[in-house]
Formats: C-alpha cells, sequence, structure tokens
C-alpha cells in the first residue's frame, strides 16, 4: 500500500487539477502551499529519531559522497543535459532546479524499504541531505541559471523562505518528539508527508493547467529525454560509489535510491519564488518525479525479490547442512 499511495494519488491530483480546479486555486491564493510544505518538514522532524546508526568514519564518508552527488554533481548534470538536448529557456529552468533541490521527503525512505534496503540510513540521508541543501541550493541553483540563461533568483530571499518552510518546521518537529520521548512512532505519518505532496501537485497543476497545452509532442519526449538521461545517470553514478566505498547491499540500496531521487516539493516552492514565467517548468518536475518513482519502484521490487530468494537459499543451505 504505501509502494503505490503517492503514484496513485498524483495520478489522481493530475486529474482532479484538470477537472475540479478550484481547491487547487484556493490553496494558492491562501498560503496553502506554504503550509503544505511546513507540515511536510514537520512531520519529517517529529520522525526522525536519535539512534539506529552509528556515528564514525564510514557513515561521514557516505554523506559526503552523497552529498557531492546530489547538491552538486546533480545541478551540473541538469545543466550539461539542458544544454545538450536544447532546451527552451523556460523548460532548461525546470530541469535545472529539479536537478538542484535535494532528495525526495517520502518515496526515497520507502522505496529502499520495499528493496529491503537500510531504511534507518534512507531516513538518515534523506533528512541531512534536505537540512544542508537549504543552504547550498540558493547560491548553486543561482549559478546555473545564470548559465542557462537570462533568469535571476534573489539568493538571500530563496535562503530564508528555505529556513522558515524547511528547517524551522523540523527543528520544531524534532523538538515535540524529544519531549514526548516516543522511541517509537507510527508508520502511519508518513501518509501525512505523502498526502501534502499531492495536495501540493494539485494545486500546482491547478493554476498552471495552460502550461499543458503549450508543448507539442516533440516538446514533451524531448523533456522525457532529459529526464530519464538525469535519473538513470544518477542511479549509475551511486550505485558505482556505493561499491567504491563497499557498501554492504542494504546501505548500498539507501544510497542509490535516496540520493538518486529529487524532492517535488521544494521544487515547486523554489519555481514559486523565481522572477520568472515558470508555467511551463513545472511539467518538467512532474516528468521527473513521475519517472523517477516509475523506474525506482520497479528496481526495488526486483532487488526485493532477489533479497527474498537469497534468503531462502541460505535458509535452504543452512537446513541441509544440519
Amino acid at each position: 500500500m504505501k509502494q503505490f499511495f503517492l503514484p496513485l494519488g498524483l495520478l489522481s491530483a493530475v486529474c482532479f487539477a484538470f477537472f475540479l480546479p478550484a481547491g487547487g486555486v484556493f490553496l494558492r491564493d491562501n498560503y496553502g502551499l506554504k503550509i503544505l510544505v511546513c507540515t511536510i518538514f514537520l512531520v519529517s522532524g517529529y520522525q526522525t529519531g536519535s539512534k539506529g546508526l552509528a556515528l564514525d568514519r564510514k557513515l561521514f564518508t557516505l554523506f559526503l559522497t552523497a552529498a557531492f552527488i546530489s547538491l552538486l554533481l546533480a545541478p551540473f548534470l541538469g545543466l550539461l543535459v539542458s544544454r545538450i538536448l536544447h532546451f527552451p529557456l523556460y523548460l532548461a529552468m525546470g530541469l535545472i532546479i529539479i536537478s538542484t533541490v535535494p532528495p525526495t521527503i517520502s518515496s526515497g525512505v520507502i522505496i529502499t524499504e520495499v528493496s529491503r534496503g537500510n531504511a534507518v540510513l534512507a531516513l538518515f540521508l534523506t533528512i541531512s541531505l534536505n537540512l544542508l541543501g537549504i543552504f547550498t541550493m540558493p547560491f548553486i541553483l543561482d549559478l546555473c541559471l545564470k548559465v542557462s540563461g537570462p533568469i535571476d533568483i534573489d539568493q538571500t530571499a530563496l535562503l530564508m523562505k528555505m529556513l522558515f518552510l524547511v528547517l524551522l518546521p523540523f527543528i520544531i518537529g524534532k523538538t515535540v518528539r524529544n519531549l514526548t520521548g516516543r522511541a517509537r512512532i507510527s508508520p502511519l505519518w508518513s501518509y501525512i508527508n505523502s498526502s501534502c505532496i499531492i495536495l501540493i501537485v494539485y494545486s500546482s497543476i491547478a493554476t498552471s493547467k495552460s502550461a499543458f497545452t503549450g508543448l507539442t509532442l516533440a516538446n514533451y519526449a524531448q523533456v522525457l529525454a532529459g529526464v530519464a538521461s538525469i535519473h538513470l545517470l544518477l542511479l549509475a553514478i551511486n550505485m558505482q560509489a556505493g561499491k567504491t566505498l563497499r557498501l554492504s547491499a542494504a546501505d548500498n540500496k539507501a544510497m542509490l535510491f535516496v540520493t538518486s531521487q529529487k524532492t517535488l516539493a521544494i521544487a515547486l516552492a523554489v519555481l514559486a519564488s523565481v522572477n520568472f514565467e515558470t508555467g511551463n517548468a513545472i511539467i518538467v518536475c512532474l516528468m521527473f518525479h513521475f519517472f523517477q518513482l516509475f523506474v525506482d519502484s520497479f528496481l526495488a521490487s526486483i532487488m526485493q525479490k532477489k533479497t527474498i530468494l537469497f534468503s531462502r537459499q541460505k535458509l535452504q543451505k543452512s537446513s541441509d547442512s544440519l
């Protein structure tokens, strides 16, 4: 159920946005998007425990590698791919923004769990990269957008927005978790984050419906090629990085899925902060999100089957030896 809740919800959001857009417009006009982003990180802070990982040199090296790939290399991959595929300015902006933002808030952890990977490590990477990305994203994004075309963003304003929408709610949620002293919390909390992302997509599409009819089939094919190239490259890079770091299979899955994904929620928040027409850029972000969910869910299911088969074979060998 957890694996399909978000993708099915996103498909429903697209349908409702086209046929019942009033609710989405209401959310946008009444600070709904800001409230939803705050809620996501408030819940994320509450979900984050203080135990389960050994804070050692290996973890620090893994984190630095993941941060380099996700927050520094990925934005320049987005810029490079947009130039190679000759993206129009508005589509290039969307590709660069989605490539620059930190990992997904919930789907990376969920897909890691499905693949039988290290979910605790996945949550650590998700939270730490999102918090670090608050400070690195405004400056790297500004650099890449300036290279791409005449697009300026207010770095200070974007940084302050990320601090108040992301960092502050996360700290509040984490503080509440510490004060309550809960060692474990219900997994149902993850559905709140997924629901918030679904509502953000619904509102964003409802207020930008005209963007979808302004592109040709060639444009859509171009966008698909771009998002596929970046995500598949990130998967390949992270797979190789995991082997280089000699990670266990479970840890490698956590790094693979979290560091290769990008969060739609922050990408849409950034688009709202850019002083430029961004209607068509949202299409790139949405296609990237759907593509990564589809591909990673497929990979996770294959890995899950292999893990189960390996466990059964190992159990069978142990039984035979007895």
